[in-house]
């Protein structure tokens, strides 16, 4: 499974993570600035998985319907520092054994929220 971090996840923590053998690929190395529709098309085209802290991503993809990703998962946990998001995401990725392919997760300090995209498609 490869990801895609958006641009507002620290390079710092993409780099912790590729260490720890995740298969991440950066908007900012090699899409910058590109809008949010454009990033739903590449993660469904490449089947990749979007890592982002921008809701914008919810309101795309259930309300106005510009594409259906191959999957989400919205950071809405606070942005304490690079070191923090890199353990929750260490945790998400590496040791939940969650489902991310064709599902939107929405990941707080204290729950996830999985809806399946599938229903979209």
């Amino acid at each position: 499974m490869t990801f895609l971090a958006d641009e507002n996840i620290p390079y710092t923590v993409i780099k912790q993570l590729r260490g720890e053998g995740v298969e991440i690929i950066s908007v900012l190395e090699e899409f910058r600035g590109i809008n949010d529709e454009k990033i739903i098309e590449i993660s469904s085209g490449r089947r990749l998985i979007i890592i982002t802290f921008d809701k914008d991503f919810g309101y795309l993809v259930f309300r106005r319907m510009v594409g259906v990703p191959f999957g989400v998962i919205l950071l809405r946990i606070p942005l304490k520092s690079p070191d923090y998001i890199f353990k929750m995401l260490k945790w998400i990725l590496l040791e939940s054994r969650m489902k991310f392919e064709q599902n939107f997760v929405v990941v707080t300090e204290s729950k996830v929220r999985i809806v399946p995209l599938r229903r979209l498609g």
